[in-house]
């Protein structure tokens, strides 16, 4: 019997080891190629719905001032707009480029919108090539909706509003209405302003105290950037502000592009306005001779016209259907103001 020489079976047991090692490597590698793939695949995600939810609210927000209805012509190129801010991968990040197709209406003041990386958009793959696999594609979708405001978060000035008695506020250049009194005009020293609590984080209005003209010349420019609900109790201020009022006023005219006294907002509209003309304000009980009013809504307003000099000047505005950043739950009839949301898609 031949005797096999000396050490040649550890030869074969290392050749075997060798052998699993290449296995294991190469299944190492596989792995590994799926990893980095599945990683740029989450983040692609992410980046599509991203896009998605801001394109939703981009669309949603097409309202109609004359009727409170999303605008579809507008919304879809206002969504288009948005997407095409937001990058998702293909072989590396590239503007997401949404189809008209991809945002619908399901219902009433709702916008939905796919995103997408499909064809010859679908995410080229990295590592995973060399298992055959080199494109992926992917979607996300999202729905945005109108609410009626029953929270303002940020954006209303320190004017308490009140419908004329018995009526609601009603859509036309026609019909122009008083926000704040002039001098003479009020009672026991109310004139149409409001104080809103101090709160955390003012922007331009830090630091001031919670009444005074100062702030409330700084809130008339600015918008006051804390929570105020539907049901708050505000303390009137007293006086008339006629000069706080007056620089307030102008600042907003000063810094919008159109700056055209006594037009129609749809004239204000197409000539190019920038929105600065556009206030916020809570609808409120009825402010003349009492120390306190409660909220009962918003409403927004367009400047027709800056205030003049003296105490009896008076401060109007033309109503419009606007959107404020907020939350929902207030009434869904008569002058409002609407906030968005995200919400499941239908």
């Amino acid at each position: 019997m031949k005797v096999p020489p000396l050490g040649s079976g550890a030869r074969s047991e290392r050749g075997a080891i060798i052998v699993w090692m290449a296995l294991f490597l190469l299944l190492l590698l596989a792995f590994g190629s799926l990893g980095v793939d599945v990683a740029k695949l989450a983040a692609t995600r992410t980046q599509l719905q991203n896009a998605a939810d801001a394109a939703a609210l981009a669309g949603a927000s097409a309202l109609d001032p004359n009727t409170g209805l999303i605008q579809t012509d507008v919304a879809v190129p206002r969504a288009q707009v948005a997407a095409l801010s937001n990058k998702a991968f293909v072989s590396d990040p590239q503007p997401i480029v949404l189809d008209a197709a991809d945002v619908t209406f399901p219902g009433p003041g709702m916008v939905r919108v796919t995103t997408r990386r499909q064809g010859d958009q679908s995410v080229v793959t990295t590592l995973a090539q060399v298992l055959g696999i080199t494109r992926l594609e992917m979607t996300a979708t999202a729905t945005a909706k109108v609410d009626t405001t029953g929270t303002a978060l940020c954006g209303i000035v320190p004017l308490g509003c009140t419908p004329p008695a018995g009526q609601t506020f009603q859509i036309g250049c026609s019909n122009i209405y008083t926000l704040k009194v002039g001098g003479g005009a009020g009672t026991n020293g109310q004139y149409g302003a409001v104080d809103f609590p101090n709160c955390g984080d003012q922007g331009d209005c830090a630091g001031m105290p919670a009444t005074g003209a100062n702030t409330f010349r700084c809130l008339l420019e600015h918008g006051y950037c804390c929570g105020v609900s539907i049901g708050d109790v505000l303390n009137t201020e007293s006086g008339s502000m006629s000069g706080p009022t007056q620089q307030a006023i102008n600042y907003l005219f000063d810094n919008d592009v159109v700056k055209t006294q006594d037009i129609c907002y749809d004239d204000y509209l197409a000539a190019g306005g920038n929105g600065e003309r556009v206030v916020f304000v809570p609808l409120t009980t009825p402010v003349a001779g009492n120390a306190t009013v409660t909220v009962q809504g918003f409403a927004a307003f367009f400047l027709r016209a800056r205030v003049g000099s003296g105490v009896n000047q008076s401060l109007t505005g033309e109503f419009l259907y606007k959107t404020i950043p907020g939350t929902g739950g207030g009434s869904g009839s008569g002058a409002v103001t609407y906030s968005l949301r995200l919400v499941p898609n239908p």
